[in-house]
């Protein structure tokens, strides 16, 4: 859901309205990749539940998911486009991206498409390359920025900030106990920013509160299992079992072991303070 995909969105909610007809995002799931050569896959960027409310927020009047195993995999481009796209969604008109493939081993190119939605007097739109400057915007070079820890790249490509969703459960408490208490996040998402600290947005039940972001490992204490804990600032209430979202505005620092708890307290401190002034900044944007 970045930036091409919000434009292909509002090219079909255009073509609808001409045609006094339904918009409709249609989607796999789970991402073909993940049936076809599983070992391969990369993490999704966002959980099923995400695209879908993401999708609606565009304005569609509907998302239909089809369910991907072997068996839909067989059908071929044009038993695909016949069986789906002309006898169960009728459609009306198609906006596809320049590199959209369909059909069995993607034997379906973007010129295919065209020949099939003029012989059925389908219309059709293919989307062109998008670019942010120079960088060309897809999912892969979002991904790459994700796990590189460059957030703020991927929020460009984005059109938004990058977030995950967890629920808040009980961690060692070590936070609470050097005075700065953390929610610790357990995530279905995939896609997990570079380790290190983040000044994040933490929100709960819609309201937004500021917060630093620590995702690795617990080096000064010898920790060996990632952790994603954040300390909400200023934030006093009981979160535990609540469901939070975090969005990732800038990566402050590399996650590193202190010599002693005291001087892990210090750079807390500083994280903090570094954190307010970014957080600052973006909702001045925002």
């Amino acid at each position: 859901m970045h930036l091409a995909h919000q434009k292909m969105f509002k090219l079909t909610i255009t073509q609808a309205k001409k045609q006094h007809g339904n918009a409709v995002a249609y989607t796999f799931h789970p991402h073909p990749v993940k049936v076809l050569a599983k070992e391969s896959a990369p993490a999704m960027i966002n959980t099923l539940d995400q695209r879908v409310e993401l999708m609606k927020k565009t304005g569609l009047d509907a998302v239909v998911v089809e369910p991907f195993d072997l068996k839909f995999a067989h059908l071929s481009g044009e038993e695909w486009f016949k069986k789906i796209i002309v006898k169960h969604l009728h459609a009306k008109g198609i906006v596809a991206g320049y590199d959209f493939t369909f059909g069995s081993h993607r034997s379906g190119t973007v010129e295919k498409l065209e020949e099939l939605c003029t012989q059925h007097q389908i219309q059709y739109q293919i989307l062109k390359a998008q670019m942010v400057g120079e960088t060309l915007i897809s999912s892969t070079q979002i991904r790459n920025f994700i796990l590189k820890g460059d957030v703020e790249h991927a929020s460009l490509l984005l059109g938004r900030e990058y977030f995950i969703d967890g629920v808040v459960i009980e961690g060692m408490k070590r936070g609470e106990k050097l005075g700065f208490p953390t929610a610790n996040l357990q995530t279905e998402n995939e896609l997990i920013p570079l380790s290190g600290v983040y000044a994040c947005w933490a929100e709960i039940k819609n309201r937004k509160y500021p917060a630093v972001t620590n995702i690795g490992m617990n080096p000064t204490f010898g920790g060996k299992t990632l952790t994603i804990e954040s300390h909400l600032i200023d934030f006093k209430r009981d979160i535990y079992h609540k469901d939070l979202r975090l969005f990732f505005v800038k990566r402050i620092r590399e996650e590193r072991p202190f010599g002693s708890a005291v001087e892990l307290v210090k750079q807390i401190k500083k994280d903090i303070q570094t954190a307010k002034k970014q957080l600052i900044k973006t909702r001045q944007r925002g």
